[in-house]
């Protein structure tokens, strides 16, 4: 993983609710160089030793030279595995032997098309992983000798950390990572982070999963390869309104009540949250920006905070040496995800960066204008600014290249900013690649900078 890699994580399934569609032409021309797609075990073996490969194949077809894949396997089956389901929670397999030969049959058929094969997709959350650890630890020596068995070169990824699991904020999911990092290290080469929550506790985080991997005698490098924000659960106004709603979500992300036979992303309307859509134009700005139907000014203020929020995560993530990171998520799988009145289309429905039908929202300009900016990048820095703590600023290497922003309310107005540039000249945009005013003078650049980030280079940005 010596190179950078920006890219786009297609969503929570593909193919499962729906017909597995090409995709890849959209991550192309969003100038994504870096795709997770999530596979069940259920898709692709059906019945005992009955093989279906038409949503491998969709993906495997899509792929040209140069494209970098991530799959995550799951194993939600309803004959295989300990938990009948075709979707999540996924749970240890009744036969290791089935599982091994299951995986095995599937990096085989991928040809070596797909560089990183993850175990689950987070295994310390039971609405995912129906599991303790040591469960989780068998499960992971098997995949990762199937994996390995049918391609010596593919990397394994350990099923990824939440920021909870890495902190102190919930000593359940700590003491459970903390039990499977203790028996994974032969069994994984890569740590995937999802780092969702306030974004600039990233440096703080991606920290103290280094530690806790040297705690037990061994380093891995770092992908993250799902992230984005914020929720509404990030303003402190909409927690009274979405305490009811969430009520339930919480017990069955905990485990603490039974999870529907067919998983917790369902389509059928939840009634504390259609609730909120009754009482619509009562709710708190932030909230009301986040339902379908919100006026066309709280739209723009959420896509403007939300592509803020991408750049943001980036930057904070390449800075602390993480190489390789996917944005949630390309776009719904329709015609799944259809209902609006579901605590995760409240909670992560305003992450997708196209609808279901391709169109693309603004923050998919964002996504591009960045990539672009990252292009042939070696290397991020913060750079301190010195009396400026709210200044975030990057260095971007091998060429004069900046990403900077003030970390403020969305409403603040800017303020000047210069910092030494070494060209005559320079060009900014903000991050849906509207100009930004700026000068270079006695060899300083001179620009004003506001909560949305400005990207700088020596000419023109594209």
């Amino acid at each position: 993983m010596e190179d950078l890699r920006t890219g786009v994580n297609r969503g929570a399934t593909y193919g499962l609710f729906g017909a597995p569609e090409p995709f890849m032409h959209h991550l192309r021309a969003l100038g994504g160089r870096f795709v997770r797609v999530n596979l069940f075990w259920s898709q692709i073996e059906p019945e005992p030793g009955r093989f279906d490969w038409r949503v491998v194949d969709a993906l495997l077809d899509q792929l040209q030279d140069g494209d970098e894949v991530w799959v995550t396997v799951c194993a939600s089956s309803p004959w295989a595995t300990r938990r009948a389901t075709r979707f999540l929670p996924a749970s240890p397999a009744k036969d290791p032997a089935a599982y091994a030969r299951f995986v095995g049959e599937l990096v085989r058929h991928a040809c070596g098309l797909v560089r990183f094969w993850q175990c689950e997709i987070e295994p310390n959350i039971p609405m995912l992983w129906s599991g303790d650890p040591d469960d989780y630890l068998a499960h992971l020596r098997v995949f990762h000798q199937a994996v390995k068995r049918a391609d010596p070169g593919a990397l394994v990824a350990l099923g990824a950390a939440v920021p909870g699991a890495m902190t102190a904020d919930n000593a359940r999911w700590t003491v459970y990572f903390d039990r499977v990092l203790a028996g994974a290290g032969d069994w994984f080469d890569v740590f995937d982070l999802h780092p969702y929550g306030d974004p600039y506790q990233i440096p703080a985080l991606v920290e103290a999963c280094r530690r806790q991997m040297g705690a037990h005698g061994y380093d891995r490098p770092i992908a993250a390869s799902e992230f984005n924000g914020p929720m509404p659960t990030a303003f402190p106004a909409n927690l009274p309104y979405l305490r009811e709603a969430l009520t339930v979500h919480r017990e069955q992300f905990l485990g603490e009540t039974p999870i529907p036979e067919e998983g917790v992303l369902e389509s059928r309307a939840q009634p504390a949250v259609t609730a909120l859509y009754e009482r619509m134009e009562e709710l708190p700005r932030t909230l009301r920006m986040f339902l379908d139907g919100c006026s066309p000014e709280l739209e723009a203020r959420r896509f403007r905070m939300t592509g803020s929020d991408i750049v943001t995560r980036t930057m904070l993530l390449l800075a602390a040496s993480v190489r390789r990171t996917a944005v949630f998520q390309l776009a719904p799988e329709s015609p799944y995800e259809g209902s609006r009145h579901t605590v995760r289309t409240l909670m992560f429905g305003t992450f997708a960066l196209m609808d279901s039908a391709g169109v693309p929202h603004p923050t998919a300009t964002t996504v591009e204008l960045l990539s672009h900016h990252l292009r042939d990048v070696t290397e991020v820095r913060r750079l301190h600014v010195t009396g400026s703590p709210g200044i975030y600023l990057f260095g971007l290497q091998p060429e004069p290249r900046l990403v900077a922003w003030r970390r403020a309310d969305d409403d603040e107005p800017p303020v000047p900013f210069d910092w030494p540039w070494p060209l005559p000249t320079a060009r900014a945009v903000d991050a849906f690649g509207a100009d930004v005013p700026v000068k270079v003078a006695d060899g300083r650049l001179h620009l004003s900078l506001s909560s949305t980030p400005a990207l700088v280079t020596p000419g023109n940005h594209r």
